[in-house]
């Protein structure tokens, strides 16, 4: 169905108004579509400007004129473009009344009740949903459905449950229809009714046993129950059951990745490409799971191909940057980290040409990036504040850092992001009274803000013997989020402060096995040590050095306690 971006093909009244056909073509174009079947000058005129409009990209300007021509003429041609339109903009209101009028004067067009059903969907109109589904079985008792189900099935619970009234009755009607019995499964699974949901899947397969959409309905009801190895086996016994199927087999890699399988996964999709090559979704999922098992060179490979078929090339160009600058390869980084456009992969890539640029000694032209991107993007200052901010405590120059957020601040005094930054750097600078100040007028803007009140409590707890002020600030953010594992070793660090070495350490232990970082890792190592637990605390800081040896912070934790008597 045509509920997917306008073809670029041009109507055939157009193309013929235009005098762009050869006699030979305009025999070929049925009457009611040509310019002498009922259209004005004034008419005419409107559609020719309307297609205008659509070749320049601003479809919104095309939808009233298609609109009031098509129900003022009826003609099929205009109504279907019209029709194209309101699909385009996802305008279900101009859809419905569309779709109305060209399933009333067509009644054996089954495009015509298909995209009723569809904006009728849309719009949780359900007895104008039941009239379209009717009169389209009726017409095309194989007629596939489940794309529709699936683009347009409710939102919420309640309109779900009053659509399943309508699928209920149109069952008894067509009880051998197993389109309606996906129909039923999908909206019960996503109801939570997973039982319910599994049995009419079922039936849909006994009817039909080879319809693809069924068999992936079923997995995903089975992983939406936590049946994740049922539902990886029904896709195993897919992908050898259908090799070829496209579907399938992103499917089944997307099941393995999700039950942690991802080198399994990364195999299937080098599979897959062997036979579509030039596929964007899948050269992007390879190459993204490739980069994330470590396999730089099947991810560049997968990534370069991706950029050549023009899809998602800046998510590729921002990742063949990180590849480039992981092994080491800095020209080629920088340049494909400049390659990535305006979009939801800038920031990060600029972010991370930042990193590179400050981390080889060019940290001027870094800041000059950062200065003209605020210009050009000033809806994103304040972000780019606090990036530049974090680009200098990393050299550390936490006074220059200082002064630029007093800057973003004087422009942007209300922006709690900017106000954070300062925070943290004023603890960074043991000013604490700066830090203070910030934090309690945060908390004074926020005070369920979880990451504040643990900053707060953790500063309080590590730098001053207030320890019943870091206690309420910590007692109340571990409320709020228990399995944080930040705000986890914050309370771990409070019982250690005291002197409580036992609870410490459990805490302390359980947010390491959560998120084994560098600083919840010298917490442990620190508390195992003072515990007498050398040998265990040396392995935590073999296992921090393991994954990266240079930590200066490590080092100089481990020679520090190490050295001692």
């Amino acid at each position: 169905m045509d509920y997917c971006p306008i073809m670029p093909r041009i109507p055939a009244y157009v193309v013929l108004a235009l005098g762009l056909a050869t006699p030979a073509i305009a025999l070929s174009v049925p009457t009611a579509s040509v310019a002498g079947s009922g259209f004005s000058h004034d008419g005419l005129f409107r559609l020719l400007s309307a297609e205008f409009a659509v070749a320049r990209n601003r479809p919104t300007e095309a939808m009233a004129p298609y609109r009031e021509e098509a129900l003022a003429t009826n003609d099929p041609a205009v109504l279907e473009r019209a029709l194209q339109i309101a699909n385009y903009l996802q305008d279900s209101q101009a859809g419905l009344e569309l779709a109305e009028r060209f399933s009333r004067n067509n009644p054996d067009n089954t495009t015509a009740w298909y995209q009723k059903a569809y904006h009728a969907l849309r719009l949780q109109q359900a007895d104008a949903v039941m009239d379209a589904l009717e009169k389209l079985i009726a017409l095309n008792p194989e007629a596939e459905l489940e794309a529709l189900f699936l683009s347009a099935y409710p939102s919420t619970p309640e309109g779900r449950n009053k659509l399943l009234e309508s699928i209920n009755r149109l069952e008894q009607r067509f009880p051998r229809n197993s389109q309606l019995y996906f129909a039923h499964a999908l909206l019960a699974g996503e109801n939570g009714q997973y039982s319910m949901a599994i049995d009419y899947i079922r039936r849909a397969q006994a009817i039909n046993p080879d319809n693809i959409p069924a068999l992936l309905l079923h997995a995903r009801i089975l992983g939406m129950d936590n049946r994740n190895d049922e539902a990886l086996d029904i896709l195993s016994s897919a992908v050898m059951k259908y090799p070829n199927s496209r579907q399938v087999t992103l499917h089944y890699a997307r099941a393995l990745i999700k039950a942690g399988h991802s080198f399994q996964a990364e195999s299937r999709l080098k599979q897959l490409l062997d036979k579509f090559p030039a596929d964007g979704e899948i050269l992007l999922m390879h190459g993204l799971l490739a980069f994330n098992n470590r396999h730089d060179e099947e991810s560049r490979h997968s990534l370069e191909q991706l950029v050549l078929t023009g899809e998602h090339t800046d998510e590729a160009h921002f990742y063949l940057g990180l590849i480039a600058r992981r092994g080491g390869n800095t020209d080629s980084a920088e340049s494909h980290l400049e390659a990535v456009g305006e979009g939801p992969h800038f920031l990060p890539a600029l972010g991370e040409l930042s990193d590179m640029l400050a981390s080889s000694g060019r940290l001027d032209e870094a800041r000059r990036n950062l200065a003209a991107a605020r210009q050009n993007l000033p809806e994103q200052a304040t972000t780019l504040y606090a990036m530049e901010a974090e680009l200098l405590n990393k050299q550390n120059r936490y006074a220059d850092s200082i002064a630029l957020l007093n800057d973003g601040l004087e422009k942007h005094p209300h922006d709690n992001l900017l106000l954070f930054s300062r925070a943290l750097t004023a603890d960074k600078l043991k000013n604490l009274p700066q830090f203070e100040k910030d934090m309690q007028e945060l908390l004074s803007r926020d005070p369920d803000n979880f990451s504040y009140l643990n900053a707060l409590g953790y500063t309080l707890a590590d730098q001053t013997q207030r320890f019943g002020e870091a206690e309420v600030y910590l007692r109340k953010a571990f409320r709020l989020k228990p399995e944080d594992p930040a705000i986890i070793d914050s309370m771990g660090w409070l019982y250690y402060r005291v002197g409580n070495v036992n609870e410490a350490l459990e805490y302390v232990q359980k947010a390491f096995n959560l998120f084994p970082d560098e600083e919840i890792g010298t917490h442990l190592a620190e508390i195992l040590w003072v515990t007498g637990k050398h040998a265990e605390a040396g392995k935590v800081w073999q296992q921090l050095l393991k994954a990266n040896p240079d930590s200066e912070l490590v080092l100089k934790h481990k020679a520090k306690f190490e050295r001692k008597p």
